[in-house]
């Protein structure tokens, strides 16, 4: 793999600034001719290819874009916000600004209430985590205003926006499935713990669990569990309710994190090892638990990169007038065990993946 040359790495051997190599590779003024014979030369030296995004910004010099998306549950859209300030890092240097739209959590309408304040013509583009269908409306709105809109992490997939970036929620759920069936050697009694109606990837990891389970693995019975939103305490009281009812659950599958979270909860302060959970996302806490023993297996979909590459996305449109060729772009879903689970922590996987991008 040819390894990108950055404005960065320009900029370090030729012992400048981002800025003044910015404007020396596309022949803006505010630098001397030494300084841009310079960095001229070492741009020749490293092989360094133009980005399109430089060159499409002599067409438009301000752009303005606003990625919208919930604080909580934090622990899960930190790493969200953390791809959202790299994309703002990264893009200040071909004059993009990236406006942070926050609002609580990751309700229908919640989100639609924080959507209905936001006017399109504040934006030339919008990367929304949509919560579901419910705000297919509010996406209109800012597209019928002439304002590109983007999906991330959530999709509203009737709306008219551009596309999605984000997880394969339906083949999370098949392969969540066949990680408990095979966990269960194909029987026993599981339940499913997760916020089912109010967003619509929870649906399909929901619908593609239960898929699995129903074809390959008829003698695993499902037991249905309360809705639990996006509440990790609740999620645990519900868990907790049905193991008392039901003492011989075995095993759990949950459409998120704050499900993953508080099933975590729930079999610890029932010290039920015997319960084997197949979770959502990676955090300190769910990673601990993990190590532990109280969870077997966690799906991992990258919200980092979700949030870096909507972002970036979303401008590369807006400058260049490109689209994907088709209307979703899945970040792979990654199967993180006990034995490959430091692979995935900080500082070693934030360095793979800025050195892959």
């Amino acid at each position: 793999m040819t390894m990108r040359v950055t404005l960065k790495m320009i900029a370090e051997k030729a012992q400048t600034s981002i800025g003044t190599v910015d404007r020396a590779l596309n022949n803006r003024e505010g630098v001397s001719e030494a300084s841009k014979a310079r960095v001229l030369q070492v741009a020749e030296e490293l092989g360094y290819r133009p980005n399109k995004l430089a060159s499409a910004l002599g067409r438009k010099r301000t752009i303005r874009i606003g990625a919208a998306y919930p604080y909580e549950p934090f622990d899960f859209f930190n790493d969200i916000d953390r791809g959202i300030s790299k994309a703002m890092e990264e893009l200040q240097y071909y004059g993009v600004t990236v406006e942070k739209i926050r609002y609580k959590t990751q309700d229908p309408e919640i989100t639609r209430a924080r959507l209905a304040q936001v006017n399109p013509t504040d934006f030339d583009g919008l990367a929304i985590t949509s919560a579901g269908a419910m705000n297919v409306t509010e996406i209109d709105r800012f597209v019928a205003s002439g304002t590109p809109v983007v999906t991330f992490n959530t999709d509203a997939s009737d709306s008219r926006r551009l596309f999605y970036v984000g997880n394969n929620s339906r083949q999370s759920g098949l392969m969540g499935g066949e990680l408990l069936t095979t966990f269960l050697h194909g029987q026993g009694n599981v339940t499913i713990l997760g916020n089912f109606s109010l967003a619509t990837p929870f649906i399909e990891r929901y619908g593609g669990f239960c898929e699995f389970v129903q074809l390959e693995a008829p003698d695993i019975h499902i037991y249905p569990c309360s809705e639990c939103r996006s509440v990790p305490e609740l999620a645990a009281k519900c868990l907790m309710d049905l193991l008392e009812k039901v003492p011989d659950i075995n095993g759990v599958f949950c459409t998120g994190y704050s499900s993953t979270a508080g099933a975590i909860e729930a079999i610890k302060t029932l010290g039920r090892r015997d319960i084997r959970v197949v979770g959502y996302d990676l955090t300190e806490r769910t990673a601990a638990a993990l190590r532990e023993g109280w969870c077997s297996a966690l799906l991992y979909q990258n919200p980092y990169h979700q949030g870096l590459q909507a972002a970036r996305l979303l401008v590369r449109h807006i400058l260049e007038g490109w689209t994907p060729p088709m209307p979703r772009l899945h970040v792979d879903t990654h199967i993180i065990l006990r034995t490959n689970l430091e692979s995935y922590m900080e500082p070693h996987y934030e360095w793979l993946q800025s050195n892959l991008e």
